[in-house]
């Protein structure tokens, strides 16, 4: 899209994750981009690396169509405020967690289309699952789309939904972490070596999650049946969860981290 041009503000992961996806993808050309960070060194090595642009915020913020807003959440009214004297009709694509869309429009001041995303830490490796949500009917809300499937999947929900979203998938790869330090810790302790046992694990969990994938229209519960035979091993230790009452864990934990992500957006 060549003539689409996009201001990325803040140049941590997120946003240089974005910037990448999307000059990888082909969504922009690298010379349609600009960055801006607080930090100018880190601006300016972003910069250098992918052929787009260091600019002020005056200049970054009325030469682009889509600004995208990559920074902490604790920096986000200042921010706000510093842009609002530039922004007129320009699309405000925001990644910060728990920042809600009238809260920016507030502080803005001004009635520009908003999109607020929450994608999750595989956007480094262009496999995150992002869900997006808008502030109403916008004209550009394609090449949000299209900007945000540079990082990986996109999906359009309603914004009440996002600290659900922000429980399950946003922290979500955490509770895989979790999950496959446990089973590489078990497969130590039945006499594996430690990277014979890691392997087995990462390279079990990356293809079940293929199977997932592929098999779109199998429930998790009929691909959990595929594998358990009846009186075999997995039957075994399906059982133990079952005891120890390992889904409820998991449901009481992705409670908790929606309520504690509702907090947050209340600030």
């Amino acid at each position: 899209m060549e003539d689409m041009k996009i201001g990325i503000i803040g140049c941590g992961n997120m946003g240089s994750a974005i910037l990448r996806g999307v000059i990888d993808r082909k969504v922009a050309p690298a010379a349609a981009i600009r960055v801006n960070d607080k930090d100018k060194g880190k601006a300016a090595s972003l910069a250098s690396a992918y052929g787009c642009r260091q600019a002020d915020m005056p200049s970054l913020v009325k030469s682009s169509d889509h600004l995208i807003i990559a920074v902490k959440p604790q920096d986000s009214e200042g921010l706000l405020r510093e842009i609002s004297a530039y922004i007129d009709t320009r699309t405000v694509l925001s990644v910060m967690a728990g920042i809600r869309i009238n809260a920016i429009k507030d502080i803005l001041g001004k009635d520009v289309p908003v999109a607020r995303a929450m994608p999750n830490m595989a956007a480094v490796i262009g496999e995150s699952m992002t869900c997006v949500s808008f502030s109403g009917p916008m004209a550009r809300k394609k090449e949000v789309k299209d900007i945000l499937s540079g990082i990986g999947r996109v999906m359009e929900i309603d914004e009440a939904f996002l600290d659900a979203v922000t429980a399950l998938s946003g922290s979500g790869p955490a509770y895989l972490f979790f999950l496959a330090d446990a089973m590489i810790s078990a497969g130590e302790k039945a006499g594996l070596a430690p990277g014979a046992a890691k392997e087995l694990v990462v390279q079990t969990l990356y293809g079940a999650s293929a199977i997932l994938r592929n098999e779109a229209d199998v429930s998790a519960g009929t691909l959990i049946r595929a594998v358990a035979s009846r009186g075999g091993t997995t039957e075994a230790a399906l059982s133990v969860f079952e005891q120890k009452g390992l889904k409820e864990i998991v449901e009481t934990a992705v409670r908790k981290a929606k309520e504690r992500s509702e907090e947050l957006s209340r600030g």
